[in-house]
């Protein structure tokens, strides 16, 4: 038997999505809100502040979730809604569902559902088995909506969600790769917004990625196509970052992205620039993924990462184009350097 407060919970989620199932609109779209709450609900319960960020709708943006949560200000997750009676198979998914499920699957901490299936996976891997409400369809079974016991572990793993400490270089790769990947994609997505403001009548020099996307050009890659442009964002971002971890900065306590570049102006002037530059103008609903990222980046202990390798730099960065994108990996040349060889490269520090 599910607890008191969630049968309460789910009945009460069970009237909301009867009541908006009845009007207009999309199915999708009306269960969100109720599904909000109902996470909200659950964190109430768990005593912790949950705060979805409800991403703007737009069919040609295929990255992002529908919602990012975030518990007690940091990141925590995503939700991915599906209209009632989808099918969350992945095995099952075609089209533009499976182009979708393939660019967010490898998140740390992702919930698929269609209000009455929630599935919950960690870096592309099922936690425990689909759990399913009964009572009816969404349009019909209001308050007779019931969930069994094991939906509390689904909420609770979920909003309990904290980055696992990184010690290795595998570990560190597994973590940030696939964020950077989202991170490349919403930044294609946000030139294919601002490319259609444009054609509707906006001025290009007050877009942002596009005031980006040309000051990048100009000064490194006059031929550069939107897609390097946007590889180039992700990798600089997610690397300016890990450099910072690596000076012993905490990202969380710095006090925002520019302070962090500060931080790192001393000894990594060009990072440090580069990380202000293209983090300084960006939209607030962009920077979800960044906090994430963020957030991720600060359970890295580099001591342990680099145990006492001079090569760790290079071996990371080999590493991370496997898993971040193996075809760019061979286009760039990337290969690993032998310990040996990097010291030939790299002179000793002063003792």
């Amino acid at each position: 038997m599910p607890a008191s407060w969630l049968a309460d919970a789910v009945a009460t989620f069970g009237d909301r999505c009867k009541a908006k199932l009845a009007g207009p609109g999309e199915a999708e779209a009306a269960i969100r809100a109720p599904i909000e709450q109902l996470l909200a609900a659950a964190g109430t319960q768990l005593k912790l502040d949950v705060v979805p960020h409800d991403e703007v709708r737009d069919d040609d943006r295929g990255v992002r979730p529908d919602y990012a949560i975030s518990v007690g200000g940091a990141i925590t997750g995503y939700v991915e809604v599906k209209k009632p009676g989808a099918n969350l198979d992945p095995e099952s998914m075609r089209g533009h569902n499976l182009r979708q499920w393939t660019r967010q699957k490898d998140l740390p901490n992702l919930i698929y559902t269609n209000g009455t299936e929630w599935r919950l996976y960690r870096d592309s891997e099922p936690v425990g088995n689909p759990v399913h409400l009964s009572g009816g369809p969404l349009r019909s079974a209001g308050g007779k909506l019931t969930a069994p016991a094991e939906f509390e572990h689904v909420l609770t793993n979920f909003l309990r969600w904290k980055p696992a400490p990184i010690t290795s270089v595998i570990a560190l790769v597994r973590a940030i790769a696939p964020l950077t990947r989202l991170l490349r994609g919403e930044v294609l997505d946000q030139l294919e917004a601002e490319n259609r403001k444009i054609k509707a009548g906006a001025r290009r020099e007050d877009q942002p990625f596009h005031g980006l996307a040309r000051d990048w050009r100009h000064l490194l890659f006059p031929t550069a196509s939107d897609e390097t442009f946007a590889d180039g964002y992700a990798q600089t971002v997610t690397f300016a970052l890990l450099l910072a971890r690596t000076e012993g900065i905490t990202l969380a306590d710095a006090g925002g992205l520019h302070a962090v570049g500060t931080k790192l102006s001393g000894q990594h002037s060009l990072m440090a620039r580069a990380l202000q530059l293209l983090t300084d103008y960006v939209a607030e609903d962009f920077k979800v993924t960044i906090d994430l990222l963020v957030r991720v980046i600060d359970a890295v202990q580099w001591p342990k990462v680099r145990a006492g390798r001079r090569d760790t730099y290079l071996h990371l960065y080999e590493t991370f184009l496997d898993v971040y994108d193996p075809q760019l990996r061979q286009k760039s040349g990337s290969y690993y350097t032998p310990r040996e060889v990097v010291e030939q490269m790299v002179p000793p520090r002063p003792a």
